[in-house]
């Protein structure tokens, strides 16, 4: 929370945006390129492709995962923020649930297309974050609702 605060919400989740990103292109290439062409991947393949998720998976953990749960409860005033959140937590939840009982079937269907499927939604959201995110660090809780009240959008 201490380098969240320090260096910005906007920060960690454009710089993990753009990496998440490459992630999930480098996974797409290296599946495109195996695809058809072999049965099985290779162990210096596979190796490659389980590091490129671990990554994906870091960036994520120190970006998107806390700080979508962080952002959100600073968007409400203290009034509404507990309904706010449950609101914020339910919608999570139904997509964290759609999505794992999607994957499988979108993976069968489209191969490697996933990942780019995957890339492409993330360069929306670091999108969205780059245009309609205002940065709130240094900003005392009870303010930041004004900072998105006052904000060009």
């Amino acid at each position: 929370m201490g380098l969240v605060d320090k260096f910005g919400r906007r920060t960690f989740f454009i710089e993990a945006s753009i990496e998440m990103f490459s992630y999930m292109v480098a996974l797409a290439v290296s599946l495109a390129l195996k695809f058809g062409q072999e049965e099985t991947l290779s162990k210096a393949i596979s190796v490659f492709l389980v590091v490129i998720i671990c990554l994906f998976c870091f960036a994520y953990g120190r970006s998107w995962g806390p700080l979508g749960w962080l952002v959100p409860s600073e968007l409400f005033p203290l009034e509404t923020r507990s309904a706010g959140q449950s609101i914020v937590v339910c919608v999570n939840m139904i997509f964290t649930a759609l999505i794992a009982q999607c994957f499988l079937v979108s993976l069968c269907h489209l191969r490697y297309g996933i990942f780019l499927l995957f890339a492409a939604l993330v360069a929306f959201m670091g999108s969205f974050i780059f245009f309609l995110l205002p940065e709130t660090k240094q900003v005392r809780i009870e303010e930041v609702y004004l900072l998105f009240q006052n904000h060009w959008y």
